[in-house]
């Protein structure tokens, strides 16, 4: 996963003003259609061990960092946005 100096700026912004300290990925899983990646703003908890990101702390398991390998996060018009890559057919 990719951080973006906009996006970053935009993150370390809403973490200050909600009191958080990393920015949260995980997978879940919605029924039938699949899993869902799922990005929040939280607070460590004791011993949890960020990965830094464009000085960006975020937690995540081996699923989510499996699954956000190829994802860009931007910033566009003042907002978040989730870039995943080129799409294919299968």
């Amino acid at each position: 996963m990719k951080v973006t100096e906009d996006a970053k700026v935009l993150l370390k912004k809403a973490m200050k003003d909600n009191d958080c300290d990393c920015l949260r990925v995980a997978v879940k899983q919605s029924g039938c259609c699949g899993s869902q990646l799922s990005f929040t703003l939280g607070k460590l908890n004791e011993g949890e061990q960020p990965t830094n990101i464009s000085d960006v702390p975020v937690v995540m398991d081996k699923e989510a960092q499996v699954q956000t390998v190829s994802l860009t996060i931007n910033a566009e018009d003042g907002k978040l946005v989730i870039d995943s890559g080129p799409s294919c057919c299968g």
